[in-house]
């Protein structure tokens, strides 16, 4: 009896966790497909010079951690390299190294994210902690940002896509910094208010889904 009775836990334990699996996956394949999306409709269509292509990973990484994160961000730099070799018939390697940045939000994002229960202490908290996330993550992509964009002008022409970018460090290399500087002070106004954006709506979806399936529950 004792021995069908842990077969019967062992069984209920294991279809829980793959429950909660499938449903992780379900999550991430919409995060994905909703990252795309949002990038198509406000930069691509809009014109609206952010990326928007963080939004639902940041959501990710809030309310399934660090692993789905990372294969979201991973996921849709390949696939966002993929779709750009198709548009332009040659494969520039240096969009594909753009998912460091993405790694690095996702990091940064979690080191912080974590802490789900300290966010709940009071909505200043909240909002500090986010801030705290804008401001370490907005670091990294910055550094990391602007020394491939060194690099990428370098060998490639810098694509259409990352015109606003491309601007404002063609505005600093006018005013006579180095071309390195100019990549990393370039990075700051687009990325820190993406990042901004990015982790305020990432984490408003987080909370929504959370209150979602709660009440299913």
């Amino acid at each position: 009896m004792n021995d069908k009775t842990s077969a019967l836990c062992y069984n209920v334990r294991m279809l829980l966790e793959n429950h909660r699996t499938l449903q992780t996956l379900i999550i991430c394949i919409f995060a994905e497909a909703m990252n795309f999306l949002t990038t198509f409709i406000f930069y691509q269509t809009l014109r609206i010079p952010l990326f928007f292509d963080t939004i639902w990973t940041v959501a990710i990484v809030f309310y399934a951690g660090l692993v789905p994160g990372l294969c979201v961000s991973l996921v849709y730099n390949i696939i966002n390299a993929g779709l750009w070799t198709l548009q332009e018939g040659f494969f520039d390697p240096f969009i594909l190294l753009y998912a460091i940045c993405g790694v690095l939000i996702v990091l940064s994002t979690w080191i912080i994210a974590r802490r789900k229960e300290e966010f709940k202490i009071s909505m200043p908290v909240t909002i500090l902690y986010l801030f705290l996330i804008v401001l370490l993550s907005s670091f990294c992509t910055i550094i990391a940002g602007g020394i491939i964009d060194f690099f990428h002008y370098m060998y490639y022409e810098i694509p259409d896509m990352m015109n606003p970018i491309k601007n404002f460090t063609e505005s600093f290399v006018r005013q006579r910094f180095s071309l390195l500087t100019s990549c990393i002070l370039g990075q700051i106004p687009i990325s820190f208010m993406d990042r901004l954006l990015a982790t305020f709506t990432g984490f408003g979806i987080y909370r929504l889904t959370t209150t979602f399936f709660e009440k299913k529950l």
